[in-house]
C-alpha cells in the first residue's frame, strides 16, 4: 500500500497519537490528583490543630512560669487579646502563640485573693483562641451547610505564686 493511503489514525508517526489522543488520562489524572491531595490534606489540617494546642499549651505554661516568680502581681483578672498585649508577662506568652494559626488569641492572668490563712495563692494563666480549619473552609466554598471551621482551643496552666509576704 501507498504512504499516502493509510488512514489517519494508523499512521506511524507518534507525536501524531499524541496530539490526537482524548485527554481521558488528563481527566483521570486531575480527579485522582484532587482526591488524594483531599485525603493528604485532612491528616495535616488535624495535625496543625494539634500543633496550635501545644503551642497555646506552652505559651500558657511559660506564661505562668514568669508570673509565678513576679512579685508586683496584684489578685483579681487581667486579659488581653493578640496582638495588643502590653506588660511582660503577656508579651513572652503571646510571642509563642502564632498568630496566623490563632488568630486573635485571649490570654488571661489570675491570681487567687489573699486570704491569709495559707501560703498557697496561685497564679493561672489561660491561652484561648479558635482554630480556623482549612478543609471545612474549602468545603463551605463547594456549598457545604454548618459552621464546622471554627474550633475553640484553650489551655491554662496553673502555678503557686511565689511572690506571698512572710512564706
Amino acid at each position: 500500500m501507498p504512504s499516502g493511503l493509510y488512514p489517519l489514525h494508523i499512521s506511524r508517526n507518534p507525536l501524531l497519537k499524541v496530539l490526537r489522543s482524548s485527554g481521558q488520562a488528563a481527566v483521570e489524572f486531575t480527579l485522582t490528583f484532587l482526591i488524594l491531595l483531599i485525603v493528604a490534606w485532612i491528616p495535616a489540617d488535624f495535625g496543625l490543630a494539634f500543633y496550635t494546642g501545644q503551642l497555646a499549651q506552652n505559651a500558657a505554661r511559660e506564661g505562668a512560669r514568669i508570673a509565678a516568680a513576679d512579685p508586683t502581681l496584684v489578685s483579681g483578672t487581667v486579659s488581653c487579646v493578640m496582638p495588643s498585649c502590653t506588660g511582660n508577662i503577656f508579651k513572652e506568652t503571646a510571642a509563642r502563640l502564632s498568630s496566623a494559626l490563632l488568630p486573635a488569641a485571649t490570654i488571661t492572668l489570675d491570681l487567687d485573693p489573699n486570704t491569709g490563712m495559707n501560703c498557697n495563692r496561685m497564679v493561672t494563666v489561660t491561652v484561648s483562641g479558635t482554630y480556623n480549619f482549612f478543609f471545612y473552609q474549602l468545603l463551605r466554598w463547594f456549598g457545604a451547610s454548618g459552621d464546622l471551621s471554627n474550633t475553640p482551643i484553650t489551655r491554662a496552666t496553673r502555678m503557686r505564686w511565689e511572690g506571698q509576704a512572710g512564706c
